[in-house]
């Protein structure tokens, strides 16, 4: 009997693929299903695996990995996907792409399988990273093998094979979440111009429901990794959940906006990420006090470039990795804290410090002759300007 590896989440798709393996394509199969901070207890989806014709249940917490290896590595790349897109769904596929490919060496298997839709970027990235990883394995995706066309069409299936599903199953919300944050589908919001419901975000409070007085935080990093909370020293995963609920309360995060999806087609996304954008904010900021002005703007350009290639499913790629060299060794003086306020949907900086500050309010200082004479001042505009003026003399405007 062929054994393969299955990435399980407990959903109706999942749990169709994990029957449809097991019951008539006649698998052996082992079921991976990993936590990434989606605030759901998973033991019961190992024990559903079973129920439904697994032969073995992974249930692994990788929450430590997630933050340490992939969600720091954007934060330190100021990643951010065309605005407001933090990138927490693609890199949670990334962990468990990875996760696949290693318990399928442990376990012997040569087929890894999945339920991500046949529409959306998941299976791309999922399947890249598996490919980069280890081209030797085959992906086996369900949803594109199987006739089930339409949602009616699975529910048929699960009730006629007695499968366990959570009815009524017409949810109007689909939330991904992770401890990056929530990305929402709402099924019937078809117009780009209809405001959202309120049941599409899950993480934040309206800012009408905000509270009236406003939170001040410092955050304290230490080479470009957050390593304290309000002075006190805390470790990343406790922080991070921290600062989703104190982004969450303050409606931090929250954003509706049209993107273009890997294949080029027009999206519109909900997200939520009140952890990644305090942190982002802060970070950025400490950087622009601690690095040359050449060095914040070369990292702009690749800092976009790098949102691209995860967007885009290349986490694993040569040139990803290669920017992340880059990125590692800006952070080496990216140390110190950052106060800020979040206040009804906002997050702005109240101030910073660090011991490698490259500011220095003396030079800052107009009036400060005694580092800045006259004479000086003369020497250094009038050298500016004479590209200037040679262009002028040679190409005169008509208003010259």
């Amino acid at each position: 009997m062929p054994r393969i590896i299955l990435a399980f989440n407990g959903d109706l798709e999942s749990r169709l693929a994990l029957y449809w393996l097991v019951h008539e394509r006649g698998y052996e199969v082992v079921t991976l299903s990993i936590n990434l901070g989606q605030e759901v207890y998973l033991e019961p989806v190992g024990e559903l695996a079973l129920d439904l014709g697994a032969a073995t249940a992974q249930v692994l917490d990788r929450r430590e990995m997630f933050l340490r290896e992939f969600a720091l590595a954007v934060l330190q790349a100021n990643a951010v996907y065309q605005t407001n897109c933090f990138l927490g769904s693609a890199l949670a596929r990334y962990v468990i792409a990875q996760e696949l490919v290693r318990v399928a060496r442990d376990e012997g298997c040569d087929i890894v399988a999945h339920a991500a839709a046949s529409k959306g970027n998941d299976q791309v990235r999922m399947e890249t990273a598996i490919a980069a990883q280890n081209p030797r394995l085959k992906v086996l995706a369900a949803v594109r093998e199987w006739n089930l066309k339409s949602q009616e069409d699975k529910l048929k299936f699960a009730r006629k094979r007695s499968i366990p599903i959570d009815e009524p199953i017409q949810e109007r919300v689909k939330v991904d979440r992770n401890l990056w944050g929530v990305s929402s589908y709402v099924s019937d919001l078809a117009d780009a111009w209809q405001e959202p419901p309120p049941e599409a975000f899950v993480l934040t409070r309206a800012v009408e429901e905000t509270p009236n007085e406003p939170c001040v935080l410092t955050i304290g990093f230490d080479a470009g990794t957050p390593t304290s909370l309000n002075g006190q020293a805390m470790e990343l995963l406790p922080m991070v959940r921290e600062l989703n609920r104190l982004g969450g309360e303050h409606g931090i995060g929250r954003s509706d906006v049209v993107e273009d999806r890997l294949f080029g087609i027009k999206s519109r996304e909900f997200y939520e990420a009140p952890t990644p954008t305090i942190l982002w904010t802060a970070h950025r900021d400490l950087q622009s006090l601690v690095q040359s002005r050449e060095t914040l703007q070369l990292r702009e350009l690749l800092g976009r470039r790098y949102a691209e290639l995860v967007y885009m499913g290349h986490w694993f790629h040569d040139l990803r990795l290669a920017l992340q060299g880059f990125f590692g060794e800006t952070q080496k003086h990216v140390t110190g804290e950052v106060r800020l306020k979040l206040f009804k949907g906002s997050c702005s900086i109240l101030g910073r410090r660090s011991p490698h500050s490259l500011y220095d309010s003396r030079l800052a200082n107009q009036s400060n002759v005694e580092l800045f004479d006259n004479q000086w001042a003369q020497g250094f505009t009038s050298l500016w300007t004479l590209p200037t003026r040679l262009a002028a003399r040679l190409h005169p405007t008509e208003q010259s």
